[in-house]
């Protein structure tokens, strides 16, 4: 019987060889496909690199045009370069100038005694150094030392971590406040050396070391002269054209419009320098944009390009056809042809930069056209290039400008130029007689500093001169870390008019404020520094307190009539008086002559009052010739006494001007934002910049109005209330007995009482209080624009909504603050700076966009995340990724298939062993039954 073959082992075949061809059967044609379009697209998505690569070489050649420095472009030729050269920008006028330098500017250097070693202690305590004019005699002995007001001292503290030599030149160095630290070796030791960053005469040093003994060795001064000058200061002296100029620096600018010169060597005779114009610097960079493009082009021409007799169809190449590559090209060459209105050229063509047809729409260039076009308007060609804002007034120069800023001339008004914050100390009579003693009883303070609050502590010592002090003061807060790495300053001078001190913040705009914090009784009354509420008490400006020439000994216009029932208590630091009545006598009328005359019944009831607690108060009187009216002012001899009157009656406030509260001078004046509009629409200044409206209507600021005020002359300290700016809470804010009850003088009092709020000033929030005519009462708005500007009301108490007119909230006729909306104005985003000048109209800023900036923009948003390139790009790899996937799913696909296939066969190879068996079975049992079924034979 024949056996039953099939694969696998019952058939003897090799089952694995014939799966692989089925497999492989399967595989081949898929795996050629994906093959060819991942071969596509890798050789496309090389091709979009390749684009990007020289696109962004052309960017960077764009880019060098998009600086205005690029076509500073004038040229500076002197003729003996050893003693001065010279660079030009392109406002230099053509000409020729005849210099002759007498002597360099130099800088000033001193040298310590010699030290063993860098790491030897020096001693411990406070090094200070002072800049200005040294004079020695003709012996070079030195005489005297004049302080330079322009620049500021410092104090360098030198203690046990950095009390070596090399510890005190890197802690002068880490100072950074214009003295270079060295240490060099001499031979005999090592030598620390002071050097001035800046040169001239008025830049020399004196230094001061107070300390250990050892440590004044560093001393250089009149006293003291333990380190050694090895370099004098002294100014550069040089003539231009005969005329004799002396200068601090060595690079000089500005005596020549235009021009920058950089002397370099005493001269035997005079050196001549040539000016004029000389773009060819500027043009060579023309010319790599030209070149750049043409590169650009040439690659996008070859990847795209389509050859119709390759072939039976003709044969395109990686990128023939593909809309990325098209809308990069189209968008280039759109901006390349386009047109800058406003100036005297308007098109690259214009100046030399054209196309040529003929050459395959090639650009080319034309170097003596462009010369010739720069040498007529270089200005010109600066706008036509590159973004530039060309102010007509010289104190406003272009700052900046944001996408939305169209190209155009823009008016410009300022309506309230930008100020810095001030504080104004307290008189203190004593600062004029000199001799100031520092102790450690009044040598430390706490400044707030443009939202920064350090503590600083004086020099204890005697100050000869209250100018000697204010530049103390100045030298210790300018020294502080925290406020010099937050880059904010002051600069501290004594008014001897008003016998105070007075500082002025580094910073313009709202933002910068000087208040004093914290300050002992001592310092107060040494210094006059006070934080709010201590001080004199200065009463209302009143009519009825004036004199015919203003002097407290003449009579008064309308003699004073006084009963008992002009009432009031005052208090010192927390002691009272307790009520008094003028003239103290009651029932009886007093009339009062002259100013004097009240001053000193004043001044003997208070007085005596207070006796007990050994304080005397002085009343002054002080006439206001602007208006003519005057007022009393209330004193103790420490100008840190916190001084307040209560119990005021009608009487007393209107007869006196006196008023619930304190009543101490504006000691804090805070800085104020420029303020005006560009192109007819209110702006937004910041400092002393001033920003275009972002639309067409403009933000606005949030503001609280609700209903007429009631009857003001009820007004008592108890009439209460807090309200929030911007989000920011204030204190409790009250007006007392209100003197002067016109409706305007009491808005101008809220504003005040509003903007000396502690919590407002610390979150840098400000109002402005009106009296709105229209609705009868006061309308308090907001500092600040937009959505979160807003002012409302928190809490009342007393009868302040009935005197005020005062409502919890933002008022039935207030409103919150708006953003920006509409359609932006074309001037939206311009930016400039206001430096100095009065108000009114500024004139006009003509802003350019030219080809290379938007050309800039234009490539940097193709190469961008949201670029077209970089989109193509993304849809390339993600197609690479899609057939990495692909190739996954069919490895296993085919996988799955080889199992099944495998399955199969197992079977069948099964099912065959099993028929094979049977066969054997039979085969075997055959003879067996063929003799069972054969008879026998022997019987």
């Amino acid at each position: 019987m024949a056996t039953i073959q099939s694969l696998g082992i019952g058939s003897g075949l090799l089952t694995s060889e014939l799966l692989e061809q089925l497999v492989e059967a399967e595989r081949a044609p898929v795996t050629a496909r994906l093959d060819r379009d991942q071969e596509i697209t890798e050789a496309r998505l090389s091709a979009f690199g390749e684009v990007s690569s020289v696109l962004g070489e052309f960017n960077t050649a764009v880019k060098q045009l998009n600086n205005i420095s690029a076509f500073n472009a004038s040229q500076a030729n002197s003729s003996n370069e050893s003693v001065l050269t010279a660079t030009a920008s392109s406002v230099a006028a053509d000409g020729n100038y005849s210099i002759n330098v007498q002597q360099l500017a130099q800088q000033h250097t001193v040298a310590s005694q010699a030290y063993a070693a860098t790491t030897e202690t020096v001693g411990l305590g406070t090094l200070t150094f002072r800049f200005g004019t040294t004079t020695f005699d003709e012996f070079d002995n030195y005489q005297s030392f004049a302080v330079n007001p322009e620049t500021q001292s410092r104090s360098i503290t030198i203690n046990s971590s950095n009390n070596t030599l090399a510890g005190v030149r890197d802690a002068v160095n880490k100072a950074n406040f214009g003295v270079q630290a060295t240490i060099v070796d001499d031979g005999t030791g090592f030598r620390l050396l002071f050097t001035t960053e800046e040169g001239g005469a008025n830049n020399s040093m004196e230094l001061t070391a107070t300390g250990s003994a050892s440590f004044e060795a560093f001393n250089y001064n009149l006293a003291s002269q333990e380190m050694l000058q090895t370099q004098a200061a002294q100014d550069a002296q040089f003539t231009v054209n005969g005329l004799a100029i002396t200068r601090s620096d060595n690079l000089v600018g500005g005596v020549i419009p235009g021009v920058t010169l950089n002397l370099k060597g005493v001269s035997s005779g005079p050196a001549t320098l040539s000016i004029s114009k000389d773009p060819s610097d500027l043009m060579d960079k023309v010319q790599g944009v030209v070149d750049s493009y043409n590169a650009l082009k040439t690659v996008t021409d070859v990847l795209t390009a389509f050859d119709p007799d390759a072939g039976d169809n003709g044969q395109g190449s990686v990128l023939t056809g593909d809309r990325g590559i098209r809308t990069v090209m189209n968008q280039l060459n759109s901006t390349l042809r386009s047109f800058t209105l406003g100036s005297t050229y308007g098109s690259l063509a214009e100046v030399g930069v054209t196309t040529n047809q003929f050459n395959n729409y090639m650009m080319e260039f034309d170097r003596s056209a462009f010369e010739e076009a720069f040498q007529a308007d270089p200005e010109a060609i600066t706008a036509l290039f590159a973004t530039t804002g060309i102010p007509s007034d010289e104190s406003v120069s272009f700052v900046s400008a944001s996408s939305a800023t169209q190209p155009g001339s823009y008016s410009l008004e300022i309506t309230r130029m930008a100020e810095v914050g001030r504080y104004q100390g307290i008189a203190v009579a004593a600062l004029d007689a000199g001799n100031i003693e520092i102790t450690d009883a009044n040598n430390s303070f706490n400044i707030f500093l443009n939202n920064v609050e350090v503590s600083i502590d004086l020099t204890e010592g005697t100050y000869a001169t209250a100018d000697l002090l204010a530049e103390e003061l100045q030298r210790q807060i300018n020294s502080n870390a925290e406020l010099i790495n937050s880059a904010n300053s002051v600069t501290v001078t004594y008014n001897s008019d008003e016998s105070r001190f007075e500082m002025t913040s580094n910073r313009y705009g709202s933002e910068s404020v000087i208040r004093i914090i914290e300050a002992d009784a001592e310092t107060s009354a040494t210094l006059g520094l006070v934080k709010e509420g201590q001080g004199p008490y200065q009463g209302r400006e009143l009519s009825g307190l004036s004199t015919a020439d203003g002097q407290s000994s003449s009579n008064f216009i309308t003699p004073l009539l006084v009963d008992s029932d002009t009432q009031y208590s005052l208090s010192v630091n927390g002691i009272s008086t307790g009520l008094l009545a003028l003239p103290g006598d009651a029932g009886t009328p007093v009339t009062y002559n002259t100013p004097d005359e009240l001053t000193a019944a004043l001044k003997s009831q208070i007085d005596a009052a207070l006796a007990g607690d050994s304080i005397s108060v002085n009343v002054d009187y002080v006439y206001n010739s602007d208006d003519s009216t005057a007022r009393l002012v209330f004193s103790t001899a420490n100008a840190g006494d916190e001084i307040i009157f209560s119990d005021i009656n009608l009487a007393s406030a209107t007869r006196l001007g006196l008023f619930e509260g304190h009543g101490e001078p504006v000691t804090s004046i805070r800085g104020t934002d420029v303020q005006g509009l560009i192109n007819g629409i209110e702006a937004q200044g910041s400092g002393q910049v001033l920003v275009a409206s972002t639309g067409e209507n403009p933000a606005t600021a949030g503001y609280y109005l609700n209903a007429a005020h009631g009857d003001l002359s009820t007004s008592t300290a108890a009439d209460k209330f807090r309200l929030r700016v911007d989000g920011v809470l204030s204190g409790s804010i009250t007006l007392g007995v209100l003197a002067n009850t016109d409706s305007n003088a009491v808005a101008e009092t809220l504003q005040t009482a509003i903007n000396n709020d502690p919590a407002l000033i610390a979150a840098g929030k400000l109002v402005a209080v009106t009296y709105d005519a229209e609705v009868g009462g006061f309308k308090v708005t907001s500092g600040s624009r937009g959505d979160n500007s807003s002012v409302t009301i928190s809490s009342l108490e007393g009868n302040a909504a009935a005197v005020f007119g005062f409502a919890t909230g933002n008022g039935a006729n207030g409103q919150a603050g708006a953003a920006a909306s509409g359609t932006a104005d074309a001037a939206s985003g311009l930016r400039v700076r206001i430096t100095d000048g009065e108000v009114g109209s500024r004139g006009t800023i003509d802003y350019f966009r030219g080809v290379a900036s938007r050309l800039t923009a234009l490539v940097d948003s193709m190469l961008g995340s949201e670029g077209v390139l970089t989109g193509r790009r993304d849809s390339l790899n993600a197609e690479l990724e899609r057939i990495a996937e692909k190739r996954q799913e069919l490895e296993e696909r085919l996988a799955a298939t080889e199992r099944r296939l495998q399955s199969s066969f197992l079977a069948n190879d099964i099912i065959i062993s099993n028929f094979n068996n049977t066969v054997s079975f039979l085969e075997s049992q055959l003879p067996m039954l063929e003799a069972m079924m054969t008879p026998n034979r022997k019987k």
